[in-house]
């Protein structure tokens, strides 16, 4: 550890913690604005692109990041992870179609990669082991803090402003926090892995593996079927990078994902529980929203205050399960009985119609939030334990990595489902209806960009 004062060290704690909250927010600030956005630009069919490929390039990027981080220092790695990001918001703020919304969201995740990658590592170096811990677990209480208020935040700023706001409000923090790096993080940090390699080949073939894995089911939601030729060419090419991914990582010598670890069960299991987590956290919060305010016709705010039983049921169980773990070392039962509650609380969900209680609502969200909170408060310790000391920050980013993958993935599937169903019901309506109806309004009803036009005309 650099011998620095106690000053610069919590100087540089908290423009950490700023930072990680501006990218953090990010994550959930945005969904209840989507459906207004969708309103303003059109693009119903590419509304799950607007959070996949945000978390498709935070994700890809932060062992690569973290890498750079290790081996050319991670004051400017990270202030320059600060300024694209803001540079990613403005962009998106100012967006006049929805193609140039989703290239502005794939800065943005490029910038919330370094910061995400390198904010931890600078609170392993500026602290003692004994510090370490509690400090790093201020990043989760950040992260939790903004899951909780971002979805209100979100739908004010809708209500009250524009939505515009949802991706300009980052430039009042980001501006501090970069001001902050500049000053309160010291240069020397990091430089202690020069002459390591990094593995970009295994980084730009597992990014074009899950890139292609999306673009098949952003196009089967767009066509609304699977059986095109296009969908199943990108699953299977999806699938043949795969395999030279395996091969590559077998050969690399610092690879960017040890497939070794994969032998020990409970790492493999561990992150599959973990991309359930993500699967189902993500995309009831991207879509609930949407559903709240095009089918009940509520307003955004309403649709944040919706979300936030969620997320403070998935803050409360995960610190909860922290706890637990750490002071009996036991974890399997509250594997078990997360896994059960999600279960339930997602059938609830499926159960949802037009005219749904708050009070109904908000009951499958806490029951949905205490479900994936559980396991998220311990997989961090058992993941730790479960693995050799070297493997230990290769382990630990294997949890958001996971995560993250299962919510992009959820957030794409989910949107071929809504979709497709959307399709499918209006084959049940009367045929009379071809005849009756004028052409341009039966076009208009061909998509579910439909729903969200009835709300402000």
């Amino acid at each position: 550890m650099p011998n620095v004062s106690k000053r610069v060290a919590f100087g540089a704690l908290i423009t950490v913690l700023t930072s990680i909250f501006m990218s953090s927010l990010d994550q959930t600030v945005v969904g209840t604005a989507m459906p207004r956005v969708i309103n303003d630009l059109g693009g119903m069919s590419l509304y799950s692109w607007v959070f996949t490929i945000y978390m498709l390039t935070s994700t890809i990027f932060v062992p690569i990041f973290g890498k750079l981080s290790d081996m050319f220092g991670r004051k400017y790695f990270y202030m320059s992870g600060i300024l694209v990001f803001m540079a990613g918001s403005w962009s998106a703020g100012l967006s006049p179609s929805i193609y140039w919304l989703i290239v502005s969201r794939a800065v943005q995740g490029f910038g919330a990669a370094m910061t995400m990658a390198i904010g931890p590592a600078i609170i392993g170096d500026v602290f003692t082991a004994r510090e370490r811990g509690k400090f790093q677990g201020l990043l989760g209480a950040v992260f939790g803090i903004s899951s909780v208020i971002g979805p209100l935040i979100g739908g004010y700023l809708t209500d009250n402003l524009s939505w515009h706001w949802v991706f300009y409000v980052n430039m009042p923090i980001g501006i501090p926090a970069f001001i902050m790096a500049y000053f309160l993080i010291p240069k020397e940090l990091g430089r202690n892995a020069i002459g390591e390699k990094v593995d970009y080949l295994g980084a730009t073939l597992l990014g074009s593996m899950l890139l292609s894995l999306l673009l098949g089911f952003s196009f089967a939601s767009q066509d609304h079927t699977w059986n095109e030729f296009k969908v199943w060419g990108l699953f299977l090419i999806s699938a043949a990078i795969f395999v030279f991914f395996y091969f590559t990582e077998k050969k690399a010598k610092e690879p960017i994902l040890e497939l070794s670890l994969f032998k020990n069960q409970v790492f493999t299991v561990g992150n599959i529980l973990n991309f359930i987590v993500g699967f189902s956290l993500f995309a009831s919060a991207v879509y609930l929203p949407l559903f709240v305010q095009a089918v009940q016709g509520r307003t955004a705010t309403n649709s944040g205050l919706i979300l936030m039983p969620m997320m403070l049921g998935a803050v409360l169980t995960s610190i909860g399960g922290g706890f637990y773990i750490s002071k009996t070392g036991k974890y399997k039962l509250s594997f078990i009985l997360g896994t059960i509650t999600m279960t339930y609380g997602l059938y609830m969900m499926s159960r949802f119609t037009v005219n749904s209680s708050n009070t109904e609502i908000s009951l499958a969200m806490v029951i949905v939030g205490m479900g994936v909170g559980l396991p998220m408060g311990m997989l961090m310790v058992i993941m730790q334990s479960a693995v050799e000391r070297k493997y230990t920050g290769l382990a630990l980013s294997s949890v958001q990595f996971f995560r993250s993958v299962g919510g992009t993935v959820g957030t794409a599937v989910l949107g071929t489902v809504v979709n497709n169903t959307f399709a499918a019901k209006l084959d049940l309506l009367p045929k009379v209806l071809n005849f009756v109806l004028p052409k341009e309004f039966l076009h208009m009803m061909r998509t579910p960009q439909f729903l969200m036009n009835r709300l402000y005309s």
